[in-house]
């Protein structure tokens, strides 16, 4: 099959989307497909390169034009409407590469529906978060988490959250654009979170929306086992884990809280993405390390007790929870979004109600004081891990291109 992807941002720029999209372009072409990914021009990447095999074509849209107004420079997202330099640009692409399906995430997909027809090319809408139904993609509202989504609702939410003027275009391009999600053959959500979420924002009756999780490669572990013990890690390995951002949603003053109030005091260890914030300050017993790589990442996760994701925001899908699971490690979760699909409370770990700090002690206490009980959490943990890796869900993703060509669609 020949198949173009379509991804606002692709490493050298990293994040789970990214990641994931360069996992299975390169797992598809292992199978023998032919794969192209179009994606936004970001700092002095080339405009084209080879990739492991995967031809990666960057544009440049109309909306660089408004660079002022991105709070983050190297990350320029894709407005809610087409633009129509990115339609050009992939119209060029898909002359060159011919795609039988085209697979898209977030607002891109918006510069392509203008071009399925002549392309005749099936679509294909993999929904990584809640950007199809909010401006903000997080899908909460005054702290909580949204019942649906309203006009002059997510209009006051994204002025919150964007200011008013980028927060009215955002919100007014969104709900302009809900017509478009017509043209899509076929969604999938990476978590029946997203799915019940998204509903609302892809007409009534709603189209079907199959949840194919993300995943992670089959080989994870091995960049683990590649590098050793990191030194940065405590002497010991009874330690809690916490990998994420310092973003309040994560949960981490929520864990930080519950920590204080453990005893007796396990090392605990916060492996931090993104900016330092040299403000914070944290109780005795915290090693803190930020960027590390992520097959220091990895390893971190093989020599700890517990794996910890208090996340008080509904988290898409949870890929630092399966990591957890892959290393045999229980995981402690937030009973919200798409945590509740990879987390099997009582069997691979425990899940515990967002942002109740003493909940969260508890059962840290209750792993920590029952080691017969981790290792068995871990070991059922690392079985259903296998279902999240890129040589299962693949086959599934491979299954959903082959139906779309062989069969009619209106």
């Amino acid at each position: 099959m020949r198949i173009l992807m379509l991804s606002e941002f692709y490493p050298p720029l990293i994040g789970g989307t990214e990641r994931h999209v360069q996992t299975l372009s390169r797992e598809l072409v292992r199978r023998g497909h032919q794969v192209a990914v179009a994606t936004l021009q970001t700092g002095n990447s080339p405009d084209f390169e080879d990739d492991d095999g995967v031809h990666i074509h960057r544009l440049t849209g109309w909306s660089r034009t408004l660079t002022r107004f991105y709070q983050n420079q190297s990350r320029q997202y894709h407005p809610p409407i087409p633009d129509p330099g990115v339609m050009a640009g992939l119209r060029r692409v898909i002359s060159l590469e011919r795609p039988e399906i085209v697979h898209a995430r977030r607002w891109m997909l918006y510069s392509f529906v203008g071009l399925k027809s002549w392309s005749r090319a099936r679509l294909v809408v993999t929904l990584h978060d809640y950007n199809l139904c909010c401006p903000t993609t997080g899908y909460l509202h005054n702290g909580q988490v949204c019942t649906g989504p309203a006009y002059r609702k997510c209009l006051r939410c994204a002025g919150q959250g964007y200011g008013t003027v980028k927060g009215a275009l955002v919100t007014s391009g969104l709900k302009l654009s809900s017509h478009l999600h017509s043209s899509v053959d076929k969604y999938i959500a990476v978590s029946a979170a997203v799915r019940d979420a998204s509903m609302y924002a892809t007409g009534r009756p709603p189209k079907p929306i199959e949840v194919v999780p993300t995943f992670i490669p089959d080989t994870v572990v091995d960049e683990a086992l590649s590098i050793g013990r990191p030194d940065f890690l405590p002497p010991t390995d009874n330690y809690i884990l916490f990998v994420g951002r310092q973003d309040s949603h994560k949960g981490l003053d929520v864990l930080l809280n519950a920590y204080t109030d453990l005893s007796p005091t396990v090392p605990l260890v916060l492996l931090i993405a993104g900016s330092d914030d040299s403000s914070k300050q944290f109780p005795a017993g915290v090693t803190v390390i930020h960027n590390a790589p992520h097959a220091q990442v990895m390893a971190a996760w093989m020599h700890c007790a517990i794996g910890v994701v208090p996340s008080i925001w509904p988290e898409p899908f949870g890929q630092v929870a399966v990591e957890a699971m892959m290393c045999g490690k229980p995981v402690i979760a937030s009973a919200i979004g798409g945590l509740r699909d990879v987390v099997v409370d009582g069997e691979s770990g425990l899940l515990v109600e967002p942002g109740n700090a003493n909940a969260l002690k508890d059962a840290i206490r209750d792993l920590l004081l029952h080691p017969d009980k981790r290792e068995q959490m871990g070991l059922v943990g690392k079985k259903r891990a296998h279902l999240f890796t890129v040589g299962t869900v693949a086959n599934r993703i491979e299954e959903i291109y082959a139906d779309l060509l062989t069969t009619r669609l209106p």
